[in-house]
């Protein structure tokens, strides 16, 4: 790794999907950043952190975040009105500090409400002036070709011009952050991994599980909801299958990264290691629960959640609380709609057998029971019939959604 100054300073940009805000500044505080360490602002968090905290936290955030897309480091910002300015606020920048000497890098980013339109033009602009800027500190000729070797290293520069205000960035996760590696089978457009994790972040999971509770998903599919509940519940990190760009980073090191990992294991779970009676998957179709088992396998779970195959819908509510064993119950639902249900009237017919069985428990509350439900659907309130509690907007990929909370 290059030896960072310790006055040094960095911005980390953790991209964020709509409605996913308030869930990551909760993930924020739980992994040891003060509130004046960091801001929400337009779907992303911004973290400051010193030089000598980058690595750590770069690798801490990559490895430990179940709810940013990704995490970016800011390299620079400038006005910029023209492209001269553009190419001037890039190629004064130190990138022989940042890039692998030799790596190849790509140029990539967005335009939004500047005098600047042209993304393609933006690139090529970014492109030479980095390209200008490493010749000039290897002493080479402007004219020079400069080699770009991807077993050197691969960069993804990133910029984003926003009324003229320029952010340069680079990427430091490779893949999405949702890519926790386990998923090896899943059903057309599947719960996003991110997505879940904030759901369950507003369905007060924790609290739940550390009063003893059971979680039963109704609609298992490929088992995102539920598999991603049992790591919260054992603290096993999202990014501990996988490797990420800043591995391979100079600027960064694996170090950093290896470090991490070995503290990362030393994380205390939320309920007992042997207790196997917390999590319980339901789905109607045999090849889904299969699908479901597989996955909970890759992402070192399987042993920790009962796959039933079942149809929820029709499962009367003494059933449930006789799955639960009489504890506390945390209800969670992502029932297919939209690319998942071409027929609106099944999604419909769905939601009124739910509730049938459903509605009236949640409203009576004679049992600590709660549910969580994620659905496309714009009549699910009324199907249901129930009001629910607290609605959130929600977007599982492009599929804008909302989450229901009853309690």
């Amino acid at each position: 790794m290059k030896k960072q100054h310790r006055d040094d300073k960095y911005t980390l940009i953790l991209p964020v999907l709509f409605g996913n805000e308030r869930a990551l500044s909760n993930e924020l505080l739980r992994l040891g950043f003060s509130k004046e360490a960091f801001s929400l602002i337009d779907g992303r968090a911004l973290v400051s952190v010193s030089g000598e905290e980058m690595p750590r936290a770069l690798a801490l955030l990559n490895l430990s975040s179940r709810i940013a897309e990704r995490v970016l480091i800011q390299l620079g910002a400038a006005t910029v009105k023209d492209f001269d300015q553009l190419f001037e606020a890039v190629r004064k920048l130190p990138w022989h500090r940042y890039l692998n000497k030799g790596a190849a890098f790509t140029v990539s980013g967005y335009s939004r409400d500047s005098v600047l339109t042209s993304v393609p033009a933006c690139q090529r602009v970014i492109k030479k002036a980095i390209v200008l800027s490493l010749l000039s500190e290897l002493g080479k000729p402007e004219d020079a070709t400069l080699a770009e070797d991807p077993a050197l290293g691969e960069h993804e520069i990133q910029f984003s011009l926003l009324n003229d205000e320029l952010i340069l960035m680079m990427d430091t996760s490779g893949e999405p952050l949702h890519k926790r590696s386990y998923r090896k089978r899943s059903h057309l457009a599947p719960l996003r991994e991110t997505t879940s994790a904030s759901l369950l972040e507003y369905s007060y999971i924790r609290n739940v599980l550390l009063h003893g509770g059971v979680v039963i998903d109704l609609f298992t599919g490929s088992g995102t909801l539920i598999i991603e509940a049992a790591m919260i519940a054992l603290d096993l990190a999202p990014g501990r299958l996988r490797t990420f760009a800043a591995e391979q980073f100079d600027f960064v090191g694996a170090q950093a990264f290896k470090e991490q990992r070995q503290v990362l294991k030393k994380r205390e779970a939320i309920i007992e290691q042997d207790d196997t009676s917390r999590f319980i998957a339901l789905d109607i179709d045999s090849h889904s629960i299969k699908q479901a088992q597989a996955n909970a396998r890759s992402a070192q779970v399987a042993d920790r959640i009962k796959f039933i195959e079942t149809d929820s819908t029709k499962l009367d509510f003494s059933e449930i609380l006789e799955l639960a064993g009489g504890r506390e119950i945390l209800l969670l639902g992502n029932p297919p709609y939209g690319e998942r249900m071409e027929d609106e009237e099944k999604a419909r017919e769905i939601a009124v057998r739910l509730g049938e069985r459903l509605a009236y428990p949640l409203r009576a509350q004679k049992h600590r029971v709660s549910l969580s439900l994620i659905t496309a659907e714009e009549h699910f309130e009324k199907d249901f019939g129930l009001k629910a509690k607290k609605k959130r907007k929600l977007y599982n990929g492009s599929i804008a959604c909302t989450l229901y909370n009853y309690y």
